[in-house]
């Protein structure tokens, strides 16, 4: 009965490894997290560039105004009509007032120039990465799917052949089985292995009694390890 305990648990671990698999595949069909990211990313650097851009377009409009009314002072200074002193002495003071405001004016206007072409620079890589991510994902999808969909009708097969095992094992050896695999790591059934002319227990590598050995040979009750308690399982 040993054997067939072994191999048993043999389908449970390619089980476990396949319902492993089928976690992964899911997990990952479900997780579009890194591309959810990669667009909010990518809606905060428009919405940033979007204002920036408008700050910039509205710094613009204020140099043109001032050079428009710098434009219109410097015509009537240099027109011939105003011939008074005084009124000429407050054209020549407001030139240089709207020349102040000009430069004041470019200096904010070269500020937003400067941010709303780094803001263009990292909402391109932004484009980039968020396109490159959705490819990615596009292309894996179908992977998964097709994955998930094979590992599904492998692992009903999986069950149909365990379920067809299980009627000729006693409740209480399958009850010793479970509890075992739960608290052994996952190996309740052990093969005797040989070590330097002595016969092991091949999971906790400890030498086994000769006479656990004979009962193994000679009968079909259950031996279980003096020290790991796992079933003992010999070819």
């Amino acid at each position: 009965m040993s054997g067939e305990l072994y191999q048993l648990q043999e389908l449970d671990w390619i089980i476990a490894e396949r319902q492993q698999a089928l976690d992964a595949a899911r997990t990952e069909l479900a997780d579009d997290s890194g591309l959810r990211r990669a667009r909010l990313q990518l809606a905060h650097l428009e919405s940033q560039y979007t204002t920036q851009n408008a700050l910039n377009r509205d710094a613009q409009l204020i140099v043109e105004q001032i050079e428009a009314r710098e434009q219109g002072v410097v015509s009537r200074l240099y027109s011939g009509v105003v011939t008074n002193p005084r009124e000429l002495e407050a054209f020549q003071e407001e030139q240089a007032m709207l020349l102040r405001q000009k430069s004041e004016a470019e200096d904010v206007l070269l500020e937003h120039m400067v941010a709303v072409e780094e803001l263009q620079e990292n909402l391109n890589s932004a484009r980039s990465a968020a396109a490159d991510i959705e490819e990615r994902r596009r292309q894996r999808v179908p992977v998964l799917r097709a994955q998930e969909r094979s590992l599904s009708e492998e692992l009903e097969t999986l069950q149909r052949q365990r379920a067809a095992l299980l009627p000729q094992f006693p409740p209480q050896v399958l009850s010793l089985y479970q509890t075992l695999l739960t608290s052994r790591d996952g190996q309740a059934v052990s093969k005797v292995e040989l070590a330097r002319g002595r016969e092991i227990c091949g999971a906790c590598r400890v030498a086994l009694p000769r006479s656990d050995i004979q009962r193994l040979r000679t009968n079909d009750s259950l031996v279980q390890c003096n020290n790991c308690r796992r079933i003992l399982f010999v070819e």
